[in-house]
């Protein structure tokens, strides 16, 4: 072993074979850089008991104690509902939390007033937080009342190290434009652990005085903190962001739960900003060219330009934050072949709620909530959020799937709850003319949010694998009496007619290459004489969403759909 072996990973370049963490497809590193953190730097628990104060070091066995903030320092705790993440900048291409004493992750106390002065009232601005004021005719520097002294973790349960790698992965390049390849990066954060804040005044206050402080201070957490909030990060679970709120959303949902690259399974809110970005993209690519349909996606959820004059990071105009009331896990066990048993995660989510958040003022508020609107009604009504997203949850329209045991689990299924179930599309009439109505809106949507931008319509993303265009997609739909009537789920598995299958094809997909066709079991709701929606029955309106492409597979399908299958075109129709 050489001398460098010994240095642990934090503290190593980031190079091949040095201390290069950033691969997704191996873990090893970023465990290894993890569990070494955990060892050697920050304390680790005397006793499986973490409510005792004292804990001792892992490898010195010196007692530590748990940071404590200073006499006269007011604090107040809050719990992570999902991640933080707080980039220390540290490491090349590696975002791991900011570590300070005794190896503890905390919150920067610069990083808290930056917070803290973006949400207080103007009044009170340059009391608390100091500014510039001029004096005797000059500028000059005055300090404000407050101190900010950051937050720490009130106790070792942030050290879960099997929880510590995160990952982002996006996909939007593969799904939307075409069939790249796109690799998963690794990040540090912190996973739903409590952290203590505190501030401290160089003049006596009131307690008045320090409840509107404290005030301030959730409202500035309402905005969320550290990095990438806009997807769910940097929330937290004691904090409302009601002033922020665009359109809440009531759902429940099940299917294949995320893992970490360490396979922990995890619901990751930030698939919910994923769908909605990708949906906004296809909707924009079918009204412009692609450069602007990617520059006013961007402007809406945030990313880097890359054109012109539009370099550097650009702050979305929305984010997301998503709270599971009622959320449990499973697990669907198969043989393939009769090989080892596989085991893949399930979530059940039955109440759940999803609050599109307003960042800033850039865009007129009543345009804004209509586009979004119409995005999450579209994401609800062609499909679902998530892993398996494009087809139906098997488990739900195809239970004979499974009874060989021998087949992994397929598909997802979203509804809204009664509480948002005016967001139905309703399919009141056998000919589905209302969800025909509503999907031909995508495109005047899309051209009003051009619009907003003082733009007008031109050319569409003619090059791009799913654009929102009449020459790029078609829908077609059918009536399912009961969730056991899906006509078209058989289709994915075998044959649609005695010599012509789809099965494993570019139109379904298959290994590594993404399909063209999206399958969706969608409530059928009517609006009753009182004028209530309500589902009737049981019935479903069965969705087939597709991409065509050249191919004679593609347009025998197409041709049976037209002819021989219950199924008629929705959009776009014939003038």
């Amino acid at each position: 072993m050489s001398d460098s072996d010994r240095v642990p990973l934090m503290f190593r370049s980031q190079l091949e074979g040095r201390g290069k963490i950033q691969y997704a497809g191996d873990a090893g590193p970023a465990s290894e850089w993890v569990k070494q953190w955990l060892e050697c730097c920050p304390p680790v628990p005397e006793s499986a008991d973490e409510s005792v104060p004292l804990y001792k070091r892992g490898r010195t066995k010196s007692p530590v104690k748990m940071p404590e903030f200073g006499k006269g320092v007011e604090t107040k705790q809050y719990t992570i509902s999902w991640r933080l993440v707080t980039n220390s900048g540290q490491d090349e291409d590696v975002i791991r939390p900011i570590i300070g004493a005794k190896g503890l992750p905390f919150y920067p106390g610069s990083s808290m007033k930056g917070a803290f002065w973006r949400s207080c009232p103007p009044e009170k601005l340059e009391e608390y937080c100091g500014g510039e004021v001029k004096q005797d005719g000059q500028k000059t520097t005055k300090p404000g009342i407050l101190r900010f002294h950051g937050g720490f973790p009130t106790d070792m349960s942030w050290g879960k190290k099997e929880r510590l790698v995160d990952v982002v992965h996006s996909q939007q390049k593969r799904q939307v434009m075409e069939n790249a390849i796109t690799s998963a990066n690794v990040q540090i954060s912190l996973y739903q652990c409590q952290l203590k804040f505190g501030i401290s005044s160089n003049k006596q206050l009131g307690k008045q005085e320090w409840d509107e402080i404290w005030q301030i201070w959730d409202k500035a957490l309402g905005h969320g903190i550290g990095s990438r909030v806009s997807a769910g990060y940097g929330r937290m679970a004691e904090v409302k962001s009601a002033d922020r709120v665009l359109l809440s959303v009531n759902l429940s949902g099940c299917g294949l739960t995320s893992q970490l690259l360490n396979r922990t399974p995890e619901f990751r809110p930030n698939m919910f900003k994923a769908a909605l970005r990708g949906h906004t993209l296809r909707l924009l690519a079918g009204v412009t060219d692609a450069n602007t349909a990617q520059l006013l996606t961007k402007k809406l959820w945030g990313g880097i330009a890359e054109k012109r004059d539009d370099i550097g990071a650009i702050i979305g105009q929305l984010g997301i934050n998503f709270t599971a009331e009622e959320l449990d896990f499973g697990e669907h066990r198969y043989k393939p072949n009769g090989n080892k048993v596989v085991v893949m995660p399930t979530y059940d989510l039955q109440v759940g709620r999803l609050d599109i958040l307003n960042l800033n003022n850039t865009y007129p508020q009543k345009e804004l909530k209509k586009f979004v609107t119409y995005l999450i009604k579209f994401s609800l009504l062609l499909g679902g959020f998530g892993k398996s997203w494009r087809r139906v949850d098997h488990s739900l329209f195809f239970p004979d799937y499974f009874n060989r045991n021998d087949k992994p689990a397929i598909g997802c299924h979203w509804k809204f709850n009664e509480s948002s179930k005016n967001l139905y599309v309703t399919a009141a009439s056998d000919d589905l003319k209302n969800i025909a109505k509503f999907l031909a809106e995508g495109q005047q949507r899309a051209i009003e949010w051009l619009k907003v931008n003082n733009l007008e319509p031109s050319r569409h993303a003619n090059d791009w694998r799913e654009v929102w265009h009449p020459e790029k997609v078609e829908v077609w739909g059918r009536i399912a009496e009961d969730k056991n009537r899906s006509e078209s789920i058989h289709w994915f598995h075998g044959p649609y007619s005695r010599n012509q299958s789809i099965k494993q094809s570019d139109l379904t997909g298959k290994l590594n290459n993404i399909g063209r066709i999206w399958h969706r079991m969608y409530p059928r709701y009517l609006t009753t004489k009182t004028g209530e929606l309500k589902q009737k029955r049981q019935e479903y309106v069965e969705l087939l969403t597709i991409f065509p492409d050249d191919s004679g597979t593609t347009q025998d399908f197409l041709e049976f759909l037209q002819n021989q299958s219950d199924f008629i075109k929705l959009w776009p129709t014939e003038e």
